[in-house]
């Protein structure tokens, strides 16, 4: 499948400042796109790239033609429930469930589905259900599986923890094990929500959910740190403002 350096652009430009050279990647390609709007492989190039950018309505259409010219495929169809998601904020919506379900049907075994129907399980409330599909998920994942450490941190979350009691030193050897191997779908889902607060600070759910997710990963400081820019962000709002603090007590983060 195609990748970024593909592209004489990407070529030219990669490590010299990141956002920039995606960002005129991204020109590049849709003027390819105009041309030749049926070109299934430039939607599978720029797609990933907007969602990188945090553009993600624009993501989920790119998504959406490299279905329509590429054909139907389990990591397509997860790829687009994944924006889909990472659109609402990293909510799993009945559309983006939709997109899970439809890549499951395609390949019981697609661990990006896998894990995102437990989340959508763990959102509607349904704890069990969602440890009974992310032990299944770990029952199948190879040893040195990257998401390894991020379903068992997410089995730990609903109750089914794969072990009886966490000693601190486990607790310390687990977060050292995810700050290396963390689901690259759910950091980069992460990392999109803070780039998307930066652009539009008045989402105040947007920010508590932000704060949640650093809370989750063992990230305190980067917590407290997103605490004190969502402040800032809304500072001129009063019940913003309170709406924010509540949220954050409630989170056990200081205000």
């Amino acid at each position: 499948s195609p990748k970024l350096q593909d592209f004489p652009l990407a070529q030219r430009q990669r490590g010299s400042g990141m956002a920039q050279s995606l960002e005129n990647l991204v020109v590049q390609v849709e003027q390819h796109l105009e041309k030749n709007p049926t070109d299934g492989r430039g939607w599978n190039v720029l797609a990933p790239v907007l969602e990188r950018l945090g553009r993600f309505d624009d993501a989920v259409r790119a998504y959406r033609n490299s279905l329509t010219y590429n054909g139907e495929s389990a990591e397509r169809r997860s790829d687009l429930g994944e924006a889909i998601s990472a659109a609402a904020g990293g909510v799993v919506t009945a559309e983006a469930k939709t997109e899970f379900e439809r890549a499951h049907a395609l390949n019981a075994d697609d661990p990006k589905a896998n894990y995102f129907l437990g989340l959508a399980a763990e959102q509607d409330g349904r704890k069990g259900d969602a440890a009974t599909m992310w032990r299944a998920l770990l029952a199948k994942a190879p040893a040195d599986a990257p998401w390894r450490a991020l379903v068992q941190s997410s089995l730990a979350r609903v109750g089914g923890g794969t072990m009886p009691a966490l000693s601190d030193e486990t607790i310390a050897a687990s977060k050292d094990i995810a700050e290396g191997d963390r689901n690259a779908m759910v950091r980069g889902m992460v990392d999109r929500l803070a780039t998307r607060l930066k652009q539009n600070g008045d989402d105040v759910e947007g920010w508590l959910r932000l704060v949640r997710a650093y809370l989750v990963m063992g990230e305190r400081d980067k917590a407290m740190g997103a605490s004190a820019d969502a402040r800032q962000a809304v500072a001129g709002d009063a019940e913003r403002l309170r709406q924010l603090n509540e949220g954050l007590r409630t989170l056990g983060v200081d205000g």
